[in-house]
């Protein structure tokens, strides 16, 4: 099995053609990349989960059984039994997956295997969200709106291009209903933050068209978490959060045998919140974090036509405009030494452009072969305009005037790829599948006020990424599989170009960074039978040119505005490899609905710096779900009751602080929890759900990238349709 991942940057050396040679070679070979784990317990159309068909893990239908990659599933069903306050609390039990909000209420975002939301992909309906930030991206969709969420686990960036080094998420819009008009509402009530959500729909299909409208809307206070080192009070303060949303999709089914279809989806969603600090930083007297705008809107279409020719089985063109702004206030008062007193205000007003378009034809081309080819465009753009106002008082002196800096800066990057992947069944039991990627990036700074910056050019890069993967079923209930794949990240527009303060520190950008790299192998095992069904797997990834920060001391000429004492710049810096185990499984008793499970991941993540390693990764050994599941009829009304714990061993953070390794630890932590609903009427028109949430009342903090878990709890939800 060999692959290989380039980088040419000017001119482009024989060794390299090559390279490209081999992995052409390699891609007349498979196709299907990601495999799929649904969440939902049980039978899936008289199968078990194994039985979920996937799409975005190949961009062709492929059953979960079947598949070379990690992947999860979260069908309707599933969503509509979880109230959540977002989609990346929908995701929260995938074995591999943590939630992170970065102090941020109600901005949660995705890290997979230990890996930053910064590398993760997240895309909506194929469609992706980009996000210039330390953080990543936050998922700015109305959980209403979905029918449907895959994840794919490790680097995936053959299909997928950026971004994918640790995984990419898919979340799947809804359509129209199956009869001329349905209305249907919902909501939901949450005690621990005394909070509520509400939505309402109106959807139907007639004559070839199919429509849905929806809005929702939802706001939280303060977070209620059990007293102890966290609150004493038993309350959160600066964690209110609330959002609007607004979504609408038109489609239009066509040709003489309606396999061609049409649709216009558009997106609107704002969302206003508070920051708080897990920690103040020393001799902080207030910290202050406001995010009074985080708003995204999307227009998307979208074509699919099937069974074109005997060759051509389908094609796919969509093409996006997507708008995302964001307005951010950070307040400091602190007293680094006792006569000194820094009284700083900083803003940062921020405009993403995106617009792209994504071609694709499935083929077949040979005989037990299924070839997909595709292009990709996207362009993205930053537009910032930034605000620092500082005064720095020394007793008994009265204070000075304000230091005020102001800045604007407008980069894009224009990613160019062309993709293929072949799924090649050697037999009936033995399939191979490849993919190839040939990205070209192009990144410019456009205007800036900064006049160290003025004379940076745009740099370009292309990068030739390779997968390969194997599924074999030696006996029928029993499928093996191994892979490998491979993922890159490009820096952000903010971390190449623009300048950034907060708390008093100041990080600039670095046009002379390059992409960061992953390699991942895979190996596992899909069974079941007799009641048993399970999906292990075990992985290694490599990752290396992680951009980090360095003190701006001994900087050169491409950081040369570098300065200022406490001052920092983004370099390559660090590596880390990651290893470990992911399972999920579950035993049903017979006919009689109980079933219990077990979701769960051992995960070793070693972080290599410039100056130190570590496993103290902010990320747990061992985490999962434990539980027992019930799905029957009661009277004659389908009913579910869900009792489980949830939790995670010690987890440690080690980072270098003035020169010298700080450790902090959080103690390993479970939470015991129930839910139980049901249904009642013609397909379902009434349903509801009660979630009993962290029953005794257990402190907790899940992860360093997450606000301390919230408090004993009920969830309240139900919806009717009609």
């Amino acid at each position: 099995m060999t692959t290989y991942s380039i980088a040419i940057r000017e001119g482009w050396p024989m060794c390299a053609w090559r390279r490209l040679s081999i992995a052409l070679l390699l891609s007349t070979a498979p196709s299907g990349l990601f495999p799929a784990l649904a969440q939902e317990i049980g039978n899936v159309d008289g199968g078990t989960w194994l039985d979920t068909v996937t799409v975005v893990g190949t961009r062709t239908e492929l059953a979960i059984k079947d598949n070379p990659r990690s992947v999860a599933v979260i069908d309707e069903k599933e969503i509509e039994r979880r109230p959540a306050d977002s989609i990346a609390e929908l995701l929260r039990d995938v074995p591999g997956v943590e939630v992170a909000d970065e102090s941020i209420a109600g901005m949660k975002r995705l890290r997979i295997r230990g890996e930053s939301s910064r590398r993760v992909t997240i895309l909506v309906d194929g469609q992706e969200i980009t996000d210039h930030s330390t953080y990543g991206t936050p998922l700015l969709i109305d959980p209403a709106a979905v029918e449907r969420i895959e994840v794919v686990k490790g680097p995936s960036s053959v299909l997928y291009g950026a971004k994918a080094i640790g995984g990419v998420v898919n979340i799947v819009t809804k359509k129209g209903a199956d009869k001329p008009i349905q209305i249907e509402a919902g909501g939901t009530y949450s005690s621990g933050s005394r909070g509520w959500q509400g939505w309402t729909a109106a959807s139907g299909s007639k004559d070839g068209f199919d429509y849905r409208f929806s809005v929702s809307a939802d706001d939280h206070k303060n977070r209620r978490v059990a007293k102890g080192i966290y609150s004493a009070t038993g309350e959160l303060d600066h964690t209110t959060f609330n959002n609007r949303n607004i979504y609408g999709h038109l489609g239009y089914r066509f040709g003489d045998s309606d396999n061609h279809y049409l649709a216009l989806k558009f997106e609107q969603h704002e969302l206003e919140s508070e920051g708080r600090p897990t920690a103040l930083p020393p001799n902080t007297q207030k910290f202050l974090i406001d995010l009074p705008k985080r708003d995204r809107r999307k227009v998307g279409l979208y074509y699919d036509g099937d069974d074109i020719s005997e060759t051509v089985r389908k094609i796919h063109v969509d093409l996006y405009y997507q708008t995302i702004d964001r307005l951010f206030r950070n307040e400091l008062l602190a007293s680094p030494m006792p006569i000194i007193t820094v009284d700083s205000t900083s803003t940062s007003d921020d405009r993403i452009t995106n617009y792209g378009m994504n071609t694709q034809v499935d083929l077949d081309l040979l005989e037990n072969h299924k070839t997909i080819v595709g292009a990709q465009y996207l362009s993205d753009s930053l537009t910032t305009r930034k605000t620092s106002r500082t005064v720095t008082t020394i007793r008994p002196n009265p204070p000075p005037p304000p230091l005020i800096r102001n800045s604007y800066d407008k980069a894009h990057i224009d990613t160019f790829s062309l993709y293929a992947q072949d799924e090649w069944s050697l037999t009936d039991d033995l399939t191979l599948i490849s993919g190839l990627r040939l990205s070209h990036i192009r990144t410019e700074l456009d205007r800036t006020t900064e006049a160290a910056r003025a004379g940076w050019e745009g740099e370009n890069d292309t990068q030739l990424l390779s997968s390969l993967g194997i599924t074999w079923r030696p006996f029928d209930p029993l499928t093996l599989r191994a892979g490998y794949s491979e993922g890159y990240i490009t820096p952000t527009l903010l971390q190449l170009f623009s300048t950034s303060t907060a708390g008093g520190q100041t990080i600039y950008g670095n046009p002379a960074l390059d992409s960061e790299t992953a390699r991942n192998f895979e190996i596992g095992a899909r069974y079941e039978d007799n009641g048993l069904t399970f999906d292990a797997g075990a992985f290694y990834t490599r990752a290396k040119n992680y951009i980090a920060t360095a003190p701006c001391t001994g900087m050169g000429a491409p950081v040369g505005s570098c300065l200022g004492a406490g001052s920092s710049v983004y370099v390559n810096a660090d590596r880390a490899t990651t290893f470990g185990l992911e399972l999920l499984a579950e035993y049903e008793f017979g006919n009689s609905g109980f079933a219990p499970y077990v979701s769960g991941a051992w995960i070793r993540r070693e972080l290599d710096y410039a100056t130190f390693s570590t496993y103290n990764s902010d990320t747990p050994a061992l985490s999962g779900r434990i539980g027992l599941r019930y799905e029957g009829d009661w009277h004659d009304t389908p009913v579910w009751a869900d009792v489980f714990v949830r939790g995670a061993v010690a987890n440690k953070q080690t980072s270098l602080d003035n020169g010298r390794l700080v450790t902090e630890k959080l103690p390993g932590w479970g939470t015991l929890n129930l839910a139980f609903g049901g249904s009642y009427g013609e397909n379902d028109r009434l349903s509801f759900s009660l979630n009993f949430n962290n029953i005794l009342n257990k402190e907790y903090r899940a992860t360093f990238g997450e606000l301390p878990g919230t408090g004993r709890s009920i969830e309240v939800t139900a919806r009717v349709k009609f």
